[in-house]
């Protein structure tokens, strides 16, 4: 009877052990720890901004490098305040993050120039409008990679 619940507490042990292994080696554990590490690094990037939110992405390699993939997000900004949008890829990402700035009618701006395909590590938006905005955050040619963006306040201004 003794050998025979050891051995059940024994198959349990291994069966637990190895659901755990898996689920430190998930994909998931792996955008969280990629996730993190780079915000440290780009909040430090902020200056004399407030951190107000962050967005963490590990995005997969695209088939189409002109329809790269995506991640969006929803925001509220309020009217007559001064945001400031932070972007940084890992450091094994060798493509340029893209964070653009919408809402169903208009483009705001983005830290990526398409004209030069020069990319910036923020760009600043002065909210004329209290509504909901989407961020994008995507890879130039679609390779893979993992990037956070950091949004900010910067001050609040009159949009009278």
């Amino acid at each position: 009877m003794v050998k025979k619940q050891f051995r059940i507490f024994t198959l349990r042990f291994l069966l637990f052990s190895l659901l755990f292994a898996a689920f430190q080696l998930s994909p998931n554990h792996s955008i969280a720890q990629c996730g993190m590490a780079l915000k440290d690094v780009v909040v430090k990037e902020i200056g004399n901004a407030t951190y107000l939110k962050d967005f963490r992405v590990r995005l997969e390699e695209g088939k189409n490098p002109n329809k790269p993939p995506a991640q969006e997000f929803s925001i509220l900004l309020n009217k007559g305040t001064h945001y400031r949008f932070n972007i940084k890829a890992d450091s094994t990402t060798t493509d340029q993050v893209i964070l653009k700035l919408y809402d169903f009618q208009r483009f705001y701006g983005s830290n990526y120039d398409q004209s030069d395909g020069t990319s910036y590590e923020f760009f600043d938006f002065f909210c004329a409008k209290t509504q909901v905005y989407y961020l994008s955050i995507s890879f130039a040619t679609a390779q893979a990679g993992c990037a956070a963006a950091i949004v900010s306040f910067v001050e609040n201004y009159d949009a009278n």
